[in-house]
């Protein structure tokens, strides 16, 4: 494994049944991407991430998510050939060893180790960087979210925040 995540090299590879997808630091260069990927996204999916049925996201959106700083932000990608299937992504909380996860996984690619794997990956990389602590927020009928934190992180603090699921997991114990 490349461990330069800083630039848009091959980091790492993972299998998924008969697929290899390639995993690496996003980049600016993946804003077209990411449109793509977005339209290949349910409504559910999109909702669950956004937390809004947003149709398309405009220019700018795509552009930011796309333009990291690979310290305090940064995001892998899964590409299956040119395609972004799969984004997880933190975003560090301004003074504090904590950053914001977030996952997109394109639907056909879900419920098959994806997203658990890339925040494994991303738990790496965040700690590399001297965060301790990713925190998620879900939706409350987003199960599969709050499966994954659990799968993560067995012991991590989930509570019920103004509507909304908040989880702590501790990114020592992320595998």
């Amino acid at each position: 494994m490349n461990r330069d995540f800083g630039t848009n090299v091959v980091v790492d590879t993972m299998r998924v049944d008969d697929t290899v997808l390639t995993i690496r630091t996003i980049s600016i260069a993946d804003v077209e991407r990411l449109a793509r990927l977005f339209g290949r996204l349910s409504p559910t999916s999109i909702h669950f991430r956004f937390f809004s049925p947003i149709t398309r996201p405009p220019r700018a959106a795509l552009l930011r998510l796309a333009d990291v700083d690979h310290g305090r932000r940064d995001a892998l990608v899964a590409l299956d050939g040119d395609e972004i299937v799969a984004v997880a992504r933190y975003d560090g909380r301004p003074d504090s060893r904590q950053a914001e996860i977030a996952m997109t996984v394109e639907d056909a690619w879900q419920h098959r180790g994806v997203g658990k794997r890339m925040a494994a990956r991303l738990a790496m990389l965040a700690t590399e960087r001297g965060y301790d602590t990713f925190v998620a927020t879900m939706l409350p009928d987003n199960r599969a979210a709050l499966g994954l934190v659990r799968k993560l992180v067995p012991d991590a603090t989930v509570r019920w925040a103004g509507g909304e699921y908040e989880a702590d997991m501790p990114l020592i114990r992320a595998s």
